[in-house]
C-alpha cells in the first residue's frame, strides 16, 4: 500500500508539472512540496464520497453546543517525519480573514495501522469556531446570529489547515487552489474543508394554507405549472388540496405534514385514500424555510414526483 501511495503521488506530480503554462496547473503543484499531502480520511470522507452528503454539518436553529467539527487526516509523504505541526484556521466572512484556531504538533499523530501513514483526528468544538468568526456561543443561538450563519455562511464555514515542515517550509492550503480535481478519494486534501450550515425553520402549521404552484415530474417528461390550494381541515397538520392533478376544483386530496424537530423529520404525505374512485398515496419532504414540498406520488397506475412552491 505504501508503494501505491508513493507511485501515485509521483505520477500525479509528474503529469501536472509537465505543463509549461502555469495557468494549466490548476492544482498549483509548483507551490507544493513534492510528495507532501494531508489526505482526508474517516467519516468526513465517507460522507462525501459514499453518501453524497456534506462531510460535516450543523443546524444553527437547534444547535446546543455539543456539536464538533471532526475529521481524520493522514500525512502522505516520502518522509513521514518531515511534518513538524499543522496550523488550523477558520475563514471569517465577508473579509475572508483567516483566524487562528489551533496548532497540532506531529507528536499527536498516530501510526497504529488504522491507516498506512501517520494520521490524526482533528476535533474542534462548534463554540470555538463561532467565537473566532465573531458569534457569541450562547445556546440557543441568538436569532440574529442564526440569520448571519444561514446567509453569510450558507455555503459553509471554511476550515483551513497549513502544514509546517521540519525544514522550515510550509505547505499552504491556498496552494491547493482546485482540490476538488482530485478524483481519487485516497488523495482528497484535508487542508480546506467546509463545515456546512443547514438552514432549518421550525414547523408553523398556520403558514401552509393558500395557493401553491404545482409541477408534475414524470420519468418521460413533465406537466405544469398550475395552481392548487391548501386549506386546513381542522385536524392537526392536515390540509385539503383543491385541484389535485389539475382536473378541476372539485378534485381534492388530503395531505398531512409531520411537525418536524430537525431537517430529517420534515415529512409530508398523501395518506392512503381514494380520489374519484382511484387509490392515492405518496410520501415526500418539505422545507419550512422556503415553503416548498415534494411528494413521490402513486395515483392508480400513474406515478410522478409532485413539486409545490407557495405563491
Amino acid at each position: 500500500m505504501k508503494k501505491i501511495y508513493s507511485l501515485a503521488i509521483f505520477a500525479l506530480f509528474a503529469i501536472v508539472v509537465s505543463c509549461t503554462d502555469d495557468s494549466l496547473d490548476p492544482l498549483n503543484f509548483k507551490s507544493v512540496k513534492k510528495g507532501t499531502l494531508l489526505a482526508l480520511r474517516g467519516d468526513f470522507l465517507q460522507n462525501i464520497y459514499v453518501k453524497g452528503e456534506p462531510g460535516a454539518k450543523f443546524i444553527p436553529l437547534i444547535a446546543d453546543g455539543t456539536e464538533k467539527f471532526t475529521f481524520d487526516a493522514e500525512f502522505l509523504s516520502g518522509d513521514p517525519a518531515s511534518l513538524a505541526s499543522m496550523d488550523v484556521y477558520v475563514e471569517k466572512k465577508p473579509s475572508l480573514e483567516r483566524v487562528f484556531l489551533k496548532n497540532i504538533p506531529f507528536s499527536e499523530f498516530k501510526n497504529d495501522g488504522k491507516y498506512p501513514r501517520p494520521w490524526v483526528t482533528v476535533s474542534i468544538p462548534l463554540s470555538d469556531i463561532l467565537t473566532k468568526i465573531g458569534i457569541t456561543p450562547n445556546y440557543p443561538l441568538d436569532p440574529a446570529d442564526v440569520n448571519t450563519l444561514v446567509t453569510a455562511y450558507k455555503f459553509g464555514i471554511n476550515v483551513i489547515t497549513d502544514l509546517n515542515l521540519t525544514d522550515g517550509s510550509k505547505v499552504m492550503a491556498d496552494d491547493l487552489v482546485a482540490a476538488g480535481l482530485y478524483q481519487s478519494n485516497q488523495f482528497y486534501p484535508a487542508q480546506n474543508l467546509a463545515y456546512n450550515v443547514v438552514n432549518f425553520c421550525a414547523y408553523d402549521e398556520v403558514t401552509w394554507g393558500g395557493a401553491f404552484t404545482a409541477n408534475e415530474i414524470y420519468s418521460n417528461g413533465a406537466y405544469g405549472p398550475y395552481t392548487i390550494t391548501l386549506a386546513p381541515t381542522g385536524n392537526p397538520n392536515e390540509f385539503l388540496m383543491t385541484d389535485f392533478w389539475d382536473v378541476g376544483p372539485t378534485h381534492t386530496a388530503l395531505i398531512q405534514f409531520t411537525a418536524s424537530t430537525d431537517p430529517d423529520t420534515q415529512i409530508v404525505t398523501f395518506p392512503d385514500q381514494m380520489v374519484d374512485g382511484v387509490a392515492l398515496s405518496g410520501t415526500g419532504t418539505y422545507d419550512e424555510c422556503t415553503k416548498t414540498f415534494k411528494i413521490q406520488t402513486l395515483y392508480g397506475t400513474d406515478e410522478w414526483r409532485y413539486e409545490f412552491s407557495q405563491d
